[in-house]
């Protein structure tokens, strides 16, 4: 595994530092001695950038997690002291999964200053902080590894096994997306296929090409959304879901039980008119794309018993 040469860092700083300063014994900045130390430094970055490119490095051991669902994967693949910072929300028992691990360790904004001044050696973004981030952390010659979205349960499989990559925990890696595979696949079937939907504050549903339709799919159900030719999350009207007919409404909770506008159309009688069974899935359980997405499953298959 190849990362980025860190040892440029002090041949780029003292060739600006002389840049800046002049020659260190008094000579102005555009005297031949001052150009032939300026060449040498410039003859040295181009070496180093040469053999640490080469060159197979050790894990990176200072990790900064600047996203929830980096927190999560990062601390199940790797060991806690390799990780330097995380997220404000790691320790969130809302929110996380693994809130008691992330517990004590040093949390970061997730600005690039913030960020640099933990000394990281390797960097994990979610895909929705990277824009800005990723390219100035990599303008300064430190690696980032962006993590994929995960749209899917094959693509959260190969996310994982991107992220590991960069780890230097393939093994673990590994064993992570063989305990998911192993832990949908082990999901009950009902008895006949069941149509489901999936249903959120504000009216939101996920459609096909999410992750929550796969998971649907797991434990033998169709997904209400996707057959309504929604792909995505997109808002599912009241009056769609309704006249479907659903043998379950997945309900995602916020862990937010204070009443909301977006939240009366969980509440409306037409819902509880229809028959449909309910079950409440907490949004940590698959807001992020770990081993996590076993117990929403469990609780879906459970359901639809």
């Amino acid at each position: 595994m190849c990362r980025p040469p860190l040892r440029q860092h002090h041949y780029l700083w003292s060739l600006q530092r002389l840049y800046d300063a002049g020659a260190d014994d008094g000579r102005p900045p555009g005297s031949p001695v001052l150009i032939a130390k300026l060449l040498f430094l410039a003859g040295l970055l181009s070496l180093a950038a040469v053999s640490v490119a080469g060159a197979d490095l050790p894990p990176p051991q200072r990790i900064v997690s600047a996203n929830l669902c980096t927190d999560r994967l990062v601390l199940a693949l790797v060991d806690r002291d390799r990780v330097a910072a995380v997220s404000r929300f790691a320790a969130d028992p809302v929110a996380s999964t693994v809130a008691a691990q992330a517990a004590g360790l040093a949390v970061t904004t997730g600005e690039v200053e913030d960020i640099l001044a933990r000394a990281p050696d390797l960097v994990v973004l979610g895909a929705y902080n990277a824009a800005t981030t990723a390219p100035m952390l990599r303008q300064l010659g430190i690696q980032v590894h962006v993590l994929a979205p995960g749209n899917g349960i094959a693509e959260t499989l190969a996310a994982i096994r991107a992220l590991a990559r960069d780890l230097g925990s393939e093994a673990a890696g590994e064993a992570l997306v063989a305990a998911i595979e192993a832990g949908l696949a082990a999901q009950p079937q009902p008895e006949r296929r069941l149509r489901a939907a999936i249903y959120q504050a504000g009216g939101w549903s996920a459609g096909s090409g999410t992750t929550a339709d796969d998971l649907l799919r797991a434990v033998g159900m169709d997904n209400v959304a996707a057959e309504a030719g929604l792909v995505g999350f997109a808002s599912l009207p009241l009056e769609t879901l309704v006249a479907a007919h659903p043998d379950l409404i997945v309900v995602e909770s916020m862990g937010e039980e204070a009443p909301s506008i977006a939240g009366e159309v969980l509440r409306h009688p037409a819902l509880a008119a229809g028959g449909a069974r309910r079950v409440t899935v907490p949004m940590r359980l698959w807001a992020c794309p770990d081993a996590a997405l076993i117990e929403a499953a469990a609780l879906i298959a459970g359901a639809g018993r």
